[in-house]
């Protein structure tokens, strides 16, 4: 269960590689970036072989929350720059989230560095949860996150209203569900802290907390990975159909193509290719040099069957992007 997150993150952030240089959606990127991160080293067998080299003293815990906080962080700006247009409220909202982090980070970094925490422990806010730099660690760190979650999933479902696109709304939706699903797995791992720190044992509830806690957390990344794909699907679907459909009607033009060709036989001469187009790369390009040449030759007085109207008709449509 612990590999699914992490795959499931690692796999996003290759997906979105492309948009490293968009400052719009780059944010996105380096959120799956920090996220994939944390929930790698999250992992019981990385966290254990990973903390030795760094002198076993849980500065792994360290490393994995702080970059669970820069993620959820990441996240907030990328929903600000997606759903707000007015430039000033993006501001201020953005200016929100930096003070946010500014302080929640230096109070985790400040509870860490107090703290005695020899001995590596994965789960390492609660297992020195008797210690007050550990609550301040666990409680700064959770109640960012519960604030990034509860922010982004208002914004997100006060945008969907404003959504035509299947694809987005059904992504943003998820994305607001995963979040407040994430919310709710924090507020767990604070009770548990609580518990943990309180001398009445409760083995049952500690138990059932901690098993929910996991499938939670697994739920939650599911869901904004899914609500994060599922809009780069549709792009990914809708230029794949339009590649296959440009090749398509290269090749119910050829033809036609090769007909207004013989007209004007130069056209072969300096294209010593033209019949590996449909399989060839820049479909697009190729098949609107088709269509001008076969037009040029109509407008010279080649008559065009019914049938290679309407297929010189549909690529252009193709062309103009309907």
């Amino acid at each position: 269960m612990d590999y699914v997150p992490a795959a499931m993150l690692w796999l996003l952030t290759v997906i979105r590689l492309p948009t490293a240089l968009n400052k719009e959606r780059a944010p996105v990127l380096r959120a799956t970036f920090f996220a994939a991160l944390a929930c790698t080293l999250f992992i019981p067998a990385v966290y254990t072989a990973v903390d030795p080299f760094l002198g076993g003293r849980n500065l792994v815990g360290l490393i994995l929350v702080i970059a669970v906080m820069a993620g959820f962080w990441q996240f907030h700006t990328a929903t600000i720059l997606a759903a707000i247009n007015d430039d000033a409220r993006r501001r201020r909202h953005l200016v929100r989230g930096r003070l946010a982090i500014a302080v929640a980070g230096s109070c985790v970094i400040v509870g860490f560095s107090v703290s005695q925490v020899e001995g590596t422990s994965q789960n390492l806010p609660l297992a020195f949860a008797d210690q007050p730099g550990m609550q301040l660690f666990l409680w700064m760190g959770s109640a960012f996150i519960i604030w990034v979650c509860a922010d982004v999933a208002l914004t997100c479902l006060r945008f969907l209203p404003e959504l035509r696109n299947g694809a987005f709304k059904s992504g943003f939706e998820c994305f607001a569900i995963g979040c407040i699903i994430m919310a709710l797995a924090l507020g767990n791992a604070l009770i548990l802290g609580m518990m943990d720190s309180s001398p009445i044992e409760n083995g049952t509830v500690v138990g059932g907390l901690n098993w929910s806690f996991t499938i939670l957390e697994t739920l939650a990344v599911l869901l904004v990975s899914v609500g994060l794909m599922l809009p780069r699907l549709s792009e990914f679907l809708q230029l794949a159909r339009r590649n296959l459909r440009s090749r398509w009607l290269m090749v119910l033009l050829t033809p036609v193509w090769r007909r207004s060709s013989h007209e004007r036989k130069y056209l072969l001469r300096n294209r010593w290719t033209p019949l590996l187009d449909p399989i060839m790369g820049h479909t697009i390009p190729h098949l609107h040099r088709r269509v001008i040449e076969i037009r040029d030759c109509q407008f010279r007085g080649m008559t065009l069957l019914p049938r290679d109207r309407i297929l010189v008709n549909q690529a252009e449509q193709l062309l103009q992007g309907h």
